[in-house]
């Protein structure tokens, strides 16, 4: 059976009504006029799906300030709400639990961090994370029932089930449903990703990487391991096992690791030692950077990147460590390589969290057919 004719009109409308919503979510702000070119529809279509959307709680209408409005006839101007709904990005790391929220434009609207014990069973842990969540709802003013997503990061490799299916740092938490226990606001998703992945997506939303399509991001800091990008998205792998060559030790990653482990404890005086010309500082500089680009060069040679982002605490070294880094990985590559630092913070794996959530729910929002969307236009 065919669809009937009223019901291709809905659809239509739907098809127009998502056009607009994403052009409009992509600019944020824009005329009637604006909206309709963007979306490719008539102006009559787009001021029918502005409505919609203004119904919906999705869009408002506004008076720009005075020094934005054009001489002449006043324009329609038509604004996303970004404060339609909010997520939720939560890094469980080893030794912290670090939480953000923000609204549907990725703009802050509150954090929390608080210590873990490394040694907490992976229930504990879940515990201390919504707990952490809640603190971060508190302090933004928001209830559950405005959190559209919640994407959290772990280490080890993740399934597309949310289950960690290993995990070497964090062995407790093998084998565990993570995605399962964390979702403890009824009826919001949760979705789970290794934090190297997530903090490589981050770099892509809002870090070094955010303009490059195919890169290499090297996490390095208490571990090391890296995230690839090929064409604009985060490389996953059959199993979400992708970029972990560490585990190999021919890497030579984890004799990097031991080689920090006999510097002295407060690993910043030898960076600052060497950046100030001490010959002993500076050897064990050349150490660690000649450990550190063999795996590099085996991620560049396997993928041909057009740059290698190094990223986490090792990325505070600056061009103490990037200059012989770069030294030693142009030596084993075929072209050259840059070797670029992230200008992300502490929060990169957190943000890479958001970030998972968010595109869910824009996932949702841009399918005609999704239960959100069709709720949202209904209510």
């Amino acid at each position: 059976m065919g669809r009937s004719a009223g019901g291709d009109r809905m659809l239509l409308q739907r098809i127009n009504t998502v056009a607009v919503l994403r052009a409009l979510h992509t600019s944020r702000q824009m005329t009637l006029k604006e909206l309709g070119e963007a979306a490719g529809v008539s102006r009559n279509t787009a001021e029918d799906a502005a409505l919609t959307l203004v119904g919906a709680g999705l869009a408002e209408e506004f008076v720009p300030q005075a020094e934005e409005r054009p001489v002449g006839r006043p324009a329609k101007w038509y604004r996303f709400r970004s404060e339609y709904g909010h997520v939720v990005g939560v890094d469980l790391a080893v030794h912290e639990v670090n939480v953000l929220v923000t609204d549907l434009a990725g703009t802050e609207r509150a954090r929390h961090h608080g210590p873990l014990d490394s040694r907490a069973s992976a229930d504990e842990r879940v515990r201390a994370a919504r707990e952490a969540i809640g603190s971060a709802l508190d302090a933004a003013g928001i209830g559950g029932g405005q959190v559209l997503a919640v994407g959290a990061a772990t280490s080890g490799i993740v399934g597309r089930d949310g289950r960690v299916s290993h995990s070497s740092r964090l062995s407790q938490t093998t084998g565990y449903p993570l995605a399962e226990n964390l979702a403890v606001l009824p009826g919001v998703p949760v979705l789970v990703g290794n934090d190297a992945r997530l903090a490589t997506l981050a770099e892509r939303w809002h870090g070094t990487g955010r303009e490059i399509d195919n890169f290499v991001n090297i996490v390095a800091g208490r571990y090391i391991t890296s995230g690839i990008v090929l064409n604009g998205s985060v490389l996953q792998g059959a199993h979400g096992a992708a970029g972990e060559i560490g585990v190999l030790a021919e890497s030579r990653w984890q004799a990097a690791l031991d080689a920090m482990d006999g510097w002295p404890e407060d690993r910043r005086s030898t960076l600052r030692a060497a950046a100030a010309g001490d010959p002993g500082a500076r050897a064990r500089i050349d150490e660690l950077a000649a450990h550190l680009s063999v795996g590099i060069a085996a991620l560049v040679l396997s993928v041909d990147p057009e740059c290698v982002i190094l990223s986490g605490g090792l990325s505070r070294a600056g061009q103490t460590l990037l200059d012989p880094l770069q030294s030693y990985l142009d030596a084993k590559t075929l072209v050259p390589v840059p070797i670029l630092l992230s200008t992300l913070d502490h929060d990169a794996v957190a943000l890479g969290a958001v970030r998972l959530a968010l595109d869910h729910v824009e996932r949702e929002l841009f399918d005609t057919d999704s239960a959100r969307l069709l709720a949202a236009l209904a209510s």
